[in-house]
């Protein structure tokens, strides 16, 4: 999680810039509109030259969307991804103007630009910059890790779990474990034929768990991949998870993308 002053540093730097680039911007209009003998309006200026204004807004949340939304995580090849984020960002961002345009103008303004006036216009005077824009923006976002980023973090995931059950020391190795459950205020953690209650929460151990192998389920239930035989759907959004000892778990509508992504991950690895 980012500090809260960062945050706000980060923020104001934005914001900044944001400013500069629109005064420029504005700036260059009016000499452009004394060069080729023509009225400036800066109200007009400051409308159309709002597409800086929602670059960052977009780029942010097509981000987040193709690492949370499984079709598009699970896309292998970076420079099709990449591709992917610049084609339906500069397809979103266009869409979004033109409305935008359209809607403050008939607000705001005596003359109302339409939407698709607005649409044509940008298509033929600005798609270049789009594309161009988010090209950068998606290098910036998306990078290919390198063999020690991805390698490092599984030095830290456990391989066994210790537990203390009164004066002795259970050792249990994780790959051993079936699934995890909460059991307020303790977890419960299920081998083939025992359980032991171990004094941690559902996401401390999460974390400390090689995330190719363990997932969660549901808010109360973590499941070791490895001992998953089959799902099936329940028809109303949750499923069930047959395990090789032939236990069930339910799998929460809430997490059924990440479990299928892993899942095949896990199957394909």
């Amino acid at each position: 999680m980012i500090p809260e002053k960062p945050r706000i540093k980060a923020t104001l730097k934005y914001l900044v810039v944001l400013v500069l680039v629109l005064l420029v911007t504005i700036f260059q209009d009016f000499l452009h509109s004394r060069y080729n003998d023509y009225s400036f309006y800066a109200s007009e200026s400051f409308l159309f030259n709002t597409f800086w204004i929602l670059i960052l807004p977009i780029a942010v949340f097509l981000n987040m969307t193709f690492n949370k939304v499984s079709v598009l995580a699970g896309i292998r090849v970076l420079m099709v991804k990449r591709l992917l984020f610049v084609v339906v960002a500069s397809i979103f961002h266009i869409i979004l103007f033109a409305g935008l345009v359209h809607l403050v103008s008939a607000i705001f303004y005596e003359h109302t630009f339409t939407f698709f006036r607005n649409l044509r216009y940008t298509l033929s005077e600005d798609l270049y910059k789009y594309l161009l824009i988010y090209s950068v923006v998606s290098l910036v976002f998306m990078r290919k890790k390198n063999a020690n980023e991805s390698e490092a973090p599984k030095d830290k995931f456990l391989d066994r779990v210790i537990i203390s059950s009164g004066r002795a020391k259970i050792s249990i190795y994780t790959s051993e474990i079936f699934f995890i459950a909460a059991e307020s205020p303790y977890i419960a953690i299920h081998t083939i034929d025992k359980k032991q209650l171990h004094t941690q929460t559902l996401k401390s151990i999460l974390e400390q768990l090689d995330p190719e192998k363990f997932v969660r389920i549901h808010k109360s239930t973590i499941v070791n991949l490895s001992k998953v035989s089959s799902y099936k759907s329940r028809l109303n959004g949750d499923y069930d998870i047959q395990l090789s000892n032939h236990q069930e778990l339910r799998l929460s509508r809430n997490y059924v993308d990440n479990f299928k992504r892993r899942f095949s991950d896990f199957q394909s690895s």
